[in-house]
């Protein structure tokens, strides 16, 4: 993670964990993380006992509206990459970004490319 922040450095104004617990296998991770934009990136990422993972990506501009968020929740069968898919405005849709390095990757190149 850390690696990844450092990559995008340029781009983040602060990144905070608020959970990090890891026991063997078992994993809890939530954190935040700020663009020079002021929008916001929230991450929640479970790994259970039996290696299931979950995760939320939620991307939320300066003033806390939702611009995108990806999860793995299993209630949206229709969607062709089920379990994983993206919520933008009141749609669902599919989704290959699947961790938070192709979640960033994404945001960095929709909210600064060019700059």
């Amino acid at each position: 993670m850390l690696d990844l922040i450092a990559k995008y450095e340029p781009h983040i104004k602060s990144f905070q964990v608020h959970l990090y617990e890891q026991e063997g296998p078992l994993f809890r991770f939530k954190a935040e993380l700020q663009l020079n934009d002021d929008s916001k990136i929230f991450i929640k990422e479970y790994v259970f006992k039996n290696n299931e993972r979950k995760y939320a990506y939620h991307w939320a501009d300066a003033s806390g509206n939702l611009i995108c968020r990806w999860d793995n929740a299993s209630h949206w069968p229709d969607v062709s990459t089920f379990p994983h898919h993206k919520h933008i405005d009141n749609d669902v849709k599919e989704s290959t970004e699947t961790s938070f390095s192709d979640v960033l990757e994404s945001v960095i190149q929709k909210r600064f490319q060019g700059r």
